[in-house]
């Protein structure tokens, strides 16, 4: 996992990956853009990324991660609320041991629709040339496929998208180093992308498609391409996978996504991606070797936790 600071112009160099063959293009001994994601876990490996797993409590407001490096003394780790660092609706926790230990910053949410599932996604800055994070979703109780009126089983999740990115933050919330501290010794934090998103899933084809849109930097305010998510199954659990590819780019995968629906009749959904690249077919913003990592969770159109303007334009029950 490269890491790459920022610029006022965003004039980025390239740096080696964080995989063990120093291969920009292989994660986990996997290939970025697989046919068919290698699942751990029931999350894809590439998706996965660093972590094991995290215990967020939404009531007391506590996050425990464990498998990330280099994040804290001990494994798991218990990481800080960071109130000022909520995000489109996420609520963040940071970790930082001391000024010269990499900062991670990690966003979390549980859906609205009691609390059936959970996902977050958690990112070092980088140092040494190397950054780590993964994307980690989890459901509580077992699956219950959305039963819907009519012929179709085809219902509409949406809400809110953040990802963190291995281009260097604003620092905010950086503990201070000392005057006169070589650069390269000195830690970043990730920044971060906030998006919307939409989902369908037809629970008669278990199948699922859906896109980001509307993502931009939230540190500098500047647009990124639209990505969808191409056509996937979703299994006999609830879980499902697929490839991403930019907005208009039909056949070219720049990562992959992944989740699982929850609670009663489906209401809600978690998931995660992996992007090897995200400013456009062509490299117009002249980023290189930049990736993210992004996390959703959503709530089912027709729901009461649903509150997503775009729900006002579907039929949240399918059929005609």
């Amino acid at each position: 996992m490269s890491f790459q600071p920022k610029s006022a112009l965003l004039a980025l160099f390239v740096v080696a990956a964080c995989d063990e063959g120093g291969n920009p293009l292989i994660l986990n001994n996997q290939p970025l853009n697989p046919g068919a994601p290698v699942v751990t876990d029931q999350i894809p490996a590439d998706i996965l990324g660093d972590i094991a797993s995290f215990e967020y409590d939404h009531d007391a407001g506590t996050l425990t991660v464990t498998g990330l490096t280099l994040d804290e003394n001990g494994d798991p780790s218990a990481y800080a609320r960071a109130p000022g660092l909520d995000t489109n609706g996420y609520i963040a926790f940071i970790a930082q041991d001391d000024p010269l230990d990499r900062h991670v910053t990690a966003l979390v949410l549980e859906s609205a629709n009691a609390g059936a599932v959970r996902g977050g996604v958690i990112v070092t800055g980088g140092l040494a040339n190397r950054y780590f994070g993964g994307t980690y979703y989890e459901r509580d109780g077992g699956f219950d496929p959305a039963q819907v009126a009519g012929t179709t089983g085809l219902v509409s999740y949406a809400g809110t998208y953040v990802g963190l990115t291995n281009i260097a933050g604003d620092g905010g919330t950086l503990l201070p180093v000392p005057v006169g501290t070589d650069p390269a010794l000195v830690p970043t934090d990730a920044a971060e992308v906030t998006g919307s998103v939409f989902l369908n899933a037809d629970f008669s084809d278990n199948a699922v498609e859906g896109a980001v849109f509307d993502r931009e930097l939230a540190d500098s305010g500047l647009a990124l391409p639209s990505i969808v998510f191409v056509a996937g199954t979703i299994d006999a659990e609830g879980y499902f996978t697929g490839a991403v590819e930019y907005d208009g780019v039909v056949g070219t995968s720049i990562g992959s996504y992944g989740g699982v629906f929850g609670g009663q009749n489906s209401e809600s959904v978690a998931g995660g991606v992996f992007l090897g690249e995200f400013d456009g077919e062509g490299n117009p913003l002249n980023l290189e070797s930049e990736e993210e990592r992004g996390v959703f969770v959503l709530d089912q159109c027709g729901t009461p936790g649903a509150n997503a303007a775009i729900c006002d334009e579907v039929n949240p029950t399918g059929g005609f």
